[in-house]
């Protein structure tokens, strides 16, 4: 490693840490926290762009990123931990602030790379692996959370008697009746169907992104099989009530993150003649 790149990865840590400080500051003092979100994306969209330009390469932006991402985790689980506190509350918004960290380097390069004709910068391809593997320990995390650690549970009660729901949405469309009936709120269950459907979209998008050489017909078997796999470990350590709702929830989701696949990859075969995975010095290659 030569001088430049050890002074161009401290200024990416140094500046990374006082944009970290600068978002849990605006999250303890402004009980607004879609500013902390907005503070947020903007700076990271700055930075990446300032360490783009100055490094002509990829990898600054995904230590910048690893960098925010690992300091939001940090204080989201101290700050999750800790409750109930009257100082500091936690609320969805962390999970955003996460996200939002990941993401927009993310985002941003993905179009520098896609508008970008000529050799200019590199790493693009290895940038994308190191964001995905990041992005997938993340999902690990949250699945762990969401299904293992505190469930995640539909607004409506168990069936009676220990009886479990094989047919969709029997017992879904049973309480959005009932609650039209009686007059009750519908967000809770929309945002339960909203939970279990986001869930799956990562899979969907991942699995569809280093899968692709694996034969069609396995990887629809993969696609049934992870739903599945979470509904019945959650039955056998005795959490929650795994029923068919949530498996089609979650495969919606993971249908979902296949059209996102498809879009982004259909967007760049359109403008670059080539799969967005694959690096420029290759062939363009078409994904079946």
């Amino acid at each position: 490693m030569n001088k430049r790149s050890v002074n161009i990865s401290s200024l990416v840590i140094l500046l990374s840490l006082i944009c970290s400080i600068i978002e849990i500051s605006l999250y303890y003092f402004i009980p607004q926290h879609y500013i902390t979100i907005g503070f947020a994306i903007v700076a990271s969209l700055i930075m990446s762009h300032f360490f783009l330009e100055s490094s002509l390469n990829y990898d600054y932006n995904f230590l910048h990123s690893s960098f925010m991402v690992v300091t939001a985790l940090i204080f989201w689980a101290v700050v999750y931990a800790i409750q109930p506190n009257k100082w500091i509350n936690y609320d969805f918004w962390l999970v955003i602030l996460v996200l939002v960290n990941w993401l927009t380097p993310f985002v941003y390069c993905s179009i520098r790379d896609l508008f970008d004709r000529g050799p200019r910068f590199d790493g693009y391809h290895t940038f994308f692996k190191r964001m995905c593997i990041s992005f997938a320990l993340l999902y690990i995390l949250v699945l762990a959370k969401q299904y293992f650690i505190t469930p995640i549970f539909p607004p409506y009660s168990d069936f009676p008697f220990g009886a479990h729901n094989f047919v969709p949405f029997m017992a879904t469309a049973t309480y959005i009746e009932t609650a039209l009936r009686e007059g009750k709120s519908l967000i809770p269950m929309f945002v339960y169907i909203t939970e279990m459907i986001c869930m799956g979209i990562p899979f969907g998008f991942l699995a569809r992104t280093y899968c692709h050489r694996v034969p069609f017909i396995l990887r629809i078997f993969i696609y049934l099989a992870f739903p599945a796999v979470l509904e019945v470990s959650q039955y056998c350590i005795g959490i929650s009530h795994s029923d068919i709702d949530d498996y089609v929830m979650t495969l919606i989701g993971i249908t979902i993150g296949l059209i996102i696949f498809h879009i982004i990859n259909a967007i760049y075969q359109s403008m670059t003649n080539r799969d967005f995975m694959l690096n420029r010095n290759k062939q363009q290659r078409r994904l079946y």
